[in-house]
């Protein structure tokens, strides 16, 4: 089944590794109160996830001057199967190929050939949605593996506003969203920290609905430096 396709629409920057996760801010009309917010329970399961209706605004970034065609690192460009394993739910660290975890080469390898100093990554059932604008690591001149999966992972980690679950499109997308944000909970065995993660509410990546299969990044028609993140 191919991956599910979401988009963010502004910008975000990250520095990985970062010393303090930056805070991910919503715009001024947002109606998001504060602490984190808990979805209302859910006691019907619904079959898969809805699907949206997608398409890439020109990118607001300036384009970088690039001689010639951009290519992803054979760990991060899309493919069947996808390049490596990874749950998004989870902190990059839990990242292997072939059932091995990656080097610590591979992942301070560049992102892109040629080497890019930032990138972009969308991706389409985010509430109101978010760019993530992947920068390179502390004194780094490019973008590394390492950098974008540690900037996609803090994005979905960031917390949701009541504001945006009920922006959401219908009842069952809300419905969905809830599902995923209790399933992710009760795969946590301890219950010390299945309560804090509940405590925490529903984050960015239970908008995806349960499709949190990294499947790889593909190229878009805004540039050379904007990717799409295709999970399943």
């Amino acid at each position: 089944m191919p991956g599910r396709h979401v988009r963010f629409a502004s910008s975000n920057v990250y520095h990985s590794p970062p010393a303090q996760v930056p805070s991910l801010t919503y715009s001024p009309s947002s109606l998001s109160s504060p602490g984190p917010f808990t979805p209302p329970s859910i006691p019907v399961v619904l079959p898969g996830p809805s699907p949206y209706a997608f398409s890439l605004p020109p990118s607001r970034h300036p384009q970088p001057k690039i001689p010639g065609p951009i290519h992803m690192h054979s760990l991060l460009g899309l493919s069947y199967p996808p390049p490596i394993n990874y749950d998004l739910t989870l902190p990059p660290s839990t990242v292997s190929t072939h059932h091995h975890s990656l080097s610590k080469r591979s992942l301070s390898e560049p992102a892109t050939n040629p080497p890019l100093p930032s990138l972009t990554v969308v991706t389409p059932h985010l509430p109101r949605g978010r760019t993530i604008l992947v920068t390179a690591s502390r004194n780094g001149a490019f973008v590394t593996v390492s950098d974008v999966l540690d900037a996609i992972y803090h994005a979905l980690r960031a917390n949701v506003s009541s504001a945006d679950y009920y922006s959401l499109p219908s009842q069952k997308d809300m419905q969905r969203v809830t599902l995923a944000y209790e399933a992710r909970c009760k795969r946590i065995r301890d219950s010390r920290a299945y309560a804090e993660e509940k405590r925490q509410g529903a984050k960015r990546v239970d908008f995806l609905m349960g499709l949190t299969k990294f499947m790889g990044l593909s190229r878009t028609s805004s540039g050379p430096d904007v990717w799409l993140l295709n999970i399943s």
